[in-house]
């Protein structure tokens, strides 16, 4: 979609997303009777439903609300101050301006049709806001992940307000809450928070650009990292999403708020950071890893064993993804060799969460039965990861900006993080890769990060000798990503050949 590039917010009907269980038709008719009819929001309440019974729910919530209620069971455009309500047995995802009913794409005991809607409005709608009222389970806590990255703001029922509490404590857990209370004043909040987003749009590029200069400069004084070669518009959504969860009014307000209040430099820092991932994220370009690309690792493999670094690991998902892979093609070759994978961020949360290695059950979208019985050990309503698993994965507080890069390295895994950097910046962490890398080692780029040239890798390299010539040339493969391939997996096919 979209997006003003001075104010990093996506143009179009911003959405509310509400996800709830068992227990939320009580939370959700007492939202909607809180709630105005005017805030200009899209409302999308996805709700756990049996696929073998008609559902009364769009009549439910029809009946306290004076706005339209849809049941979407094709097709809707989104409109402002409308609601729609998914249908049984599908799931709905965000295409562009309008909601889509699908078929579900898990078989049933894995579903997570919450999580399922929330990603997709993050990656089709950017900020929005979303909702976690009472319910059972964990659906739900990996979306509300995904949509703050994008810059939505999170609320969530106080546990101790919902008939069913499984559901908002899992959101909680996951970090990503902005706001947890009874309903009535999470309504007060969002009412707040669409009126910043108002006063966000409303402003000039001049004054957007003064303040944030003020602002990443005061930043850097107190963290010690500077964000002035992050794109813009990145810096900017997350300046605007702590500007509404602060209930600043506008820019100025906060940049006194954030020199008034220590703590909060490192609630913006935390918000900066990309700490959203998941297991097997793009599972087709994981695919071709698996069947092409570790292959040649462990072809070259000397008693050294293999060394992996993954940059940006945030909370931990794709290190041991990685793990797994390795330990598979081990497994399948019969082989006994050393394996390290040096994971690396700067978001101390979360890091203390890949640490743990303490999962929601709702990975199960994302981890397929085989490989949770093997790799994961159940606990109640979350998964941890075998200690065979976490012995090889090493996590470190780590700048890929400042720090130097680890060496001798097989494979360097960075996904989706360069598209954040101003293009200077790309080209001198693609140079500090080269440096990495062994000869012939492979770079692992996500779907949505820009092509790196190798011209662009020679000429922002200072430090890389002759024997990065091939890490270069890894950087170049990764051009097609963008360039020549429409999809992760032939993006990939296109990096191990």
């Amino acid at each position: 979609m979209a997006e003003d590039e001075h104010l990093g917010m996506p143009r179009g009907v911003p959405i509310c997303a509400i996800g709830a269980s068992a227990g939320g038709v009580k939370a959700l008719q007492e939202f909607f009777r809180h709630v105005a009819d005017d805030l200009g929001l899209a409302y999308v309440v996805i709700i756990h439903l049996s696929p073998d019974q008609p559902s009364s729910h769009g009549e439910i919530l029809a009946s306290v609300t004076r706005m339209a209620v849809h049941q979407v069971a094709d097709s809707s455009e989104l409109t402002p101050d409308c609601v729609y309500v998914i249908a049984p047995d599908r799931e709905l995802v965000v295409q562009g301006s309008r909601v889509m009913a699908r078929p579900f794409t898990d078989p049933r005991g894995q579903r997570a049709p919450i999580d399922m809607f929330f990603r997709s409005v993050a990656a089709v709608h950017g900020n929005g806001l979303a909702v976690i009222l009472s319910g059972a389970g964990s659906d739900g806590a990996l979306g509300i992940r995904d949509m703050k990255e994008a810059g939505a703001v999170v609320f969530v029922q106080d546990p101790a307000d919902a008939e069913f509490s499984m559901m908002p404590h899992s959101a909680i857990a996951s970090g990503a809450a902005d706001f947890v209370a009874p309903i009535p004043r999470l309504v007060e909040r969002i009412v707040e928070v669409v009126h910043s987003k108002d006063a966000v749009r409303s402003l000039s590029q001049e004054v957007a650009h003064h303040y944030l200069q003020r602002i990443v400069t005061f930043l850097r004084a107190r963290t010690g990292h500077d964000f002035s070669s992050y794109k813009r518009a990145t810096v900017m959504r997350g300046v605007a999403r702590r500007m509404q969860v602060t209930r600043s009014a506008g820019l100025q307000e906060y940049a006194a708020y954030l020199s008034d209040n220590p703590e909060e430099a490192q609630e913006l820092f935390g918000d900066l950071l990309i700490s959203v991932t998941s297991f097997f994220r793009d599972p087709g370009a994981y695919d071709v890893l698996a069947q092409e690309g570790l292959g040649r690792l462990f072809d070259q493999a000397d008693e050294g064993g293999i060394r992996a670094w993954v940059a940006g690991c945030a909370t931990g998902e794709e290190a041991y993804s990685l793990a797994i892979l390795l330990l598979e093609e081990a497994q399948r070759r019969q082989v006994t060799l050393p394996i390290q994978i040096f994971a690396t961020d700067l978001d101390e949360g979360a890091l203390a969460t890949a640490r743990d290695a303490r999962y929601p059950s709702s990975i199960e979208a994302d981890v397929d039965p085989e490989r949770l019985t093997r790799f994961f050990v159940r606990e109640g309503a979350h998964y941890r990861i075998r200690k065979e698993v976490r012995d090889i994965v090493l996590f470190a507080s780590h700048s890929v900006v400042k720090d130097p890069p680890f060496l001798r390295l097989d494979l360097i895994s960075c996904r989706n993080l360069l598209i954040y950097m101003e293009r200077q910046l790309q080209r001198e962490v693609c140079a500090l890769f080269a440096h990495g890398l062994k000869p012939d080692g492979l770079l692992f780029l996500g779907s949505a990060d820009p092509p790196v040239s190798r011209p662009a890798a020679r000429s922002a390299s200072t430090r890389a000798t002759a024997s990065a010539v091939s890490a270069r040339r890894t950087c170049r493969s990764v051009t097609p990503w963008r360039s020549r391939t429409s999809s992760p997996t032939e993006a990939m096919k296109s990096l191990v050949r």
